[in-house]
This record gives C-alpha cells, sequence and structure tokens, in this order.
C-alpha cells in the first residue's frame, strides 16, 4: 500500500480527537457573554488559589445554569432547581450554587464563606461547570451547575 494511503496510527488519531475536543471546550468558553465569563472567572480563581485546576464549560450545566439564573431573576426570588432536568449528557454526579447580590464578585465571595457553596467550588470530583448570570434590577443572579461526567 502506498504511504500515502495508510491508515494513521491510532495515537495520531486520538491526538487529533483531544486538539478537536480542546478546540471545542475553547469554542463554548468564548461563547459565554462578558458577565458569565466574570462568574466562571471568579469561581476558577477560586479553585487556583487552592491549587485546584480550573474547570471549563460544559454545555449542558451552562444551558441550566444560564436558564436557572435567568429564572431566577424574573422572579427576583432565589432557590434551587431540579438539578438532573435538563443534562442529558451522562453525569455521575451534579451540584450547584444558586445566590444573589449587588455584584459577581460580592457572591462569589458569599459563596466561599458558605460551608456547602465553598465545598461545591473546590471539590476535586467536578469536570464540568455551567455559569448563567441575569440582573433583576440592581441584583445580580449567579447560578453556578457543577458535573462530573462519567
Amino acid at each position: 500500500m502506498p504511504a500515502h494511503t495508510k491508515k494513521p496510527h491510532r495515537s495520531i488519531r486520538r491526538a487529533g480527537v483531544a486538539v478537536a475536543l480542546v478546540a471545542a471546550l475553547a469554542l463554548l468558553s468564548a461563547c459565554l457573554s462578558p458577565s458569565q465569563s466574570q462568574v466562571q472567572s471568579e469561581l476558577n480563581s477560586d479553585r487556583r488559589a487552592h491549587g485546584l485546576s480550573t474547570l471549563g464549560v460544559n454545555a449542558d450545566a451552562q444551558a441550566k445554569a444560564q436558564a436557572w439564573a435567568e429564572k431566577l431573576a424574573r422572579e427576583n426570588t432565589l432557590y434551587h432547581s431540579n438539578l438532573p432536568d435538563g443534562i442529558r449528557t451522562r453525569w455521575c454526579s451534579l451540584g450547584e450554587n444558586v445566590g444573589y447580590g449587588p455584584n459577581v464578585p460580592t457572591i462569589e465571595d458569599a459563596y466561599m464563606n458558605s460551608t456547602g457553596h465553598r465545598a461545591n467550588i473546590l471539590s476535586t470530583k467536578w469536570n464540568g461547570v455551567g455559569v448563567g448570570y441575569a440582573t433583576n434590577g440592581n441584583r445580580v443572579f449567579t447560578v453556578q451547575v457543577f458535573i462530573k461526567t462519567c
């Protein structure tokens, strides 16, 4: 068989798939609004400060987090979602932080000062996140949906 028609070695194909996956994740992150990016940045800054890896965007978690933030802002109230709703990706674990305040840094600080919220942010089990941002008047609502895919 001529060299130009040989099938690529399996490791080369895997490397190509890995590059495509990284590019897709980068595109997803690039699609975040500046406000959503700030929510993700604050969360990942806290993770880095504690020696943890950052979390990239999971598409299902992202759609869920944004939709839930918008719902909370519309209703001008705060409560948790039914976590599995809207998550089509195969998952092993889910978590959620919901909060409101005057701005994203203040909300992130409140999460980090709350045992349960902090545990979600600093958990090593997550391999993806979705972040939501919405407003009602001067009140900012953020949602962080954490996912461990399996």
